[in-house]
């Protein structure tokens, strides 16, 4: 027994060792990038469609925009989506396609959000089938067989943006373009000099922005990317896409 232990340790040692390497140099090099503006470009990329980029200039004016809903209601991912739907549906005169799982009360605050930004009631449509992006995209296609020849502009997450309009295409929906519900930044100054904050003045503070708050955010978006880039691979892999 004392000579299979120690033949199974010496076999595992190095994997260990080499996993634990690898763990480090991962660990190391998201570090690095959170130091840098990649972060952020690689989460614009996500969120930009560039054929709408292209053709914005052109007059397209969807038939139809459909938003594809976050989490609960309220919540961050879902309001701001909803913000963005309702300023272009407002500007456009435009239907509403909501795509969120049916459930008691997301559906409702969703509407009731819309209703109060003057989007009227009846020009709001549901499409509550599928759980995921692939799912819901197959019963879009199905519910509203009209969107294989009519125009629409998709609001989502940036980081879902992509993925989404890629499955939409594979299901046959492809006059559609996207719109990616990225958060404004703040223009103020964050700096804490001649603020008067107290406390132990033996304990410096931290002047950096950067240390406060972009890398914490970038670290934060990193995480956000590389999960999408995981996700698009496996709906690659399964051919969703």
């Amino acid at each position: 027994m004392m000579i299979i232990n120690r033949n199974v340790m010496k076999t595992a040692f190095p994997v260990l060792k080499w996993l634990f390497i690898s763990l480090g140099a991962i660990f190391l090099i998201l570090n690095i990038l959170a130091l840098t503006p990649a972060p952020f470009y690689m989460h614009r990329c996500l969120g930009e469609d560039s054929a709408w980029k292209k053709d914005s200039t052109k007059n397209f004016c969807p038939e139809y925009i459909i938003m594809f809903g976050g989490a609960g209601m309220p919540s961050e991912s879902n309001l701001i989506r909803l913000y963005y739907t309702a300023e272009i549906a407002n500007k456009l005169n435009k239907p509403v396609i909501l795509v969120h799982p049916e459930d008691s009360v997301c559906q409702v605050e969703m509407t009731n959000y819309l209703t109060r930004n003057s989007i009227p009631a009846d020009s709001i449509l549901y499409m509550t089938g599928g759980s995921n992006t692939r799912s819901q995209s197959v019963c879009l296609a199905d519910s509203f067989p009209q969107l294989k020849t009519a125009s629409a502009l998709i609001v989502t997450a940036p980081e879902h943006l992509s993925r989404t309009l890629k499955c939409l295409k594979k299901c046959g929906i492809c006059n559609i373009y996207g719109i990616g519900a990225f958060e404004s930044t703040v223009d103020f100054d964050l700096t804490l000099d001649k603020q008067k904050l107290k406390g132990n003045t033996f304990v410096p503070d931290i002047e950096s922005t950067n240390i406060r708050y972009t890398y914490w955010n970038y670290l934060k978006l990193e995480i956000i990317c590389f999960r999408e880039y995981f996700a698009t691979a496996y709906y690659w892999a399964k051919g969703w896409i």
